[in-house]
């Protein structure tokens, strides 16, 4: 009798508590980039994101001889990569390359959307999507710049098991922190991490129809054993 209750508690066990686990990669593009009417911007659709047109920063002695650099646009890129990761455990999403160059004004973008990527091989293979909007500071100044993830709340996926998966972005990763803006002064980069989070929630389903068949005949089969020890005290 008791290896039949032990039974019967493996299985519940495997039925309702059976979690996911995700792994796969990553990828992600810019895209809808928003700005003045003579913003100048190119990678749209790509993983990298340029925009603005360099301000000269040399100096001219007379028209016509001058010497110095012109900077480079503003940048940022997303580089993705592998992940294996268990329910509400923070893993890395990919890493994020942010340029600030000196731009003139008037010619930067002001938001864009990042959509993020997942080819999942576990628990299945399928694909999914996730898109957040990025707001994008440009002002002509030494202090610097940032990066601002507008949307980070959780979006479900997914379910498996009798649970819901959901995604949430965690935000970028630096100096030993998780913000939602990342900061490059004038005409310097920053490499971040991003960070992610799969959570879940129990589905409100029935459990399987195999589990009722199979608690009514263990049900069954106890009256069945009580009425033969009656019997056979009788």
């Amino acid at each position: 009798m008791k290896k039949v209750f032990m039974f019967a508690s493996l299985l519940v066990t495997s039925l309702t508590a059976n979690a996911a686990f995700f792994e796969g990669s990553t990828s992600g593009i810019f895209t809808n980039p928003a700005g003045a009417a003579n913003m100048q911007v190119t990678g749209v659709d790509t993983n990298a994101l340029q925009w603005g047109e360099g301000v000269f920063l040399g100096s001219c002695l007379f028209p016509g001889f001058c010497f110095g650099s012109t900077s480079d646009p503003s940048q940022l890129s997303f580089n993705g990569q592998g992940f294996a990761t268990d329910v509400d455990q923070q893993f890395q999403v990919g890493s994020m390359y942010f340029y600030n160059g000196t731009i003139y004004d008037g010619t930067g973008v002001s938001a864009a959307d990042f959509i993020l990527t997942f080819d999942f091989a576990a628990p299945n293979i399928f694909q999914e999507t996730f898109s957040y909007n990025f707001s994008l500071e440009n002002t002509f100044n030494s202090d610097g710049e940032t990066v601002t993830i507008l949307t980070t709340a959780p979006e479900y996926f997914y379910s498996f098991a009798g649970n819901h998966y959901y995604f949430e972005l965690l935000g970028f990763s630096y100096d030993g922190q998780v913000l939602d803006t990342v900061f490059a002064k004038e005409l310097e980069d920053k490499t971040v991490t991003l960070l992610g989070q799969f959570t879940s929630i129990p589905s409100e389903v029935p459990l399987p129809a195999a589990v009722w068949l199979f608690g009514s005949g263990l049900m069954g089969f106890m009256a069945f054993r009580r009425r033969a020890k009656m019997n056979a005290i009788a």
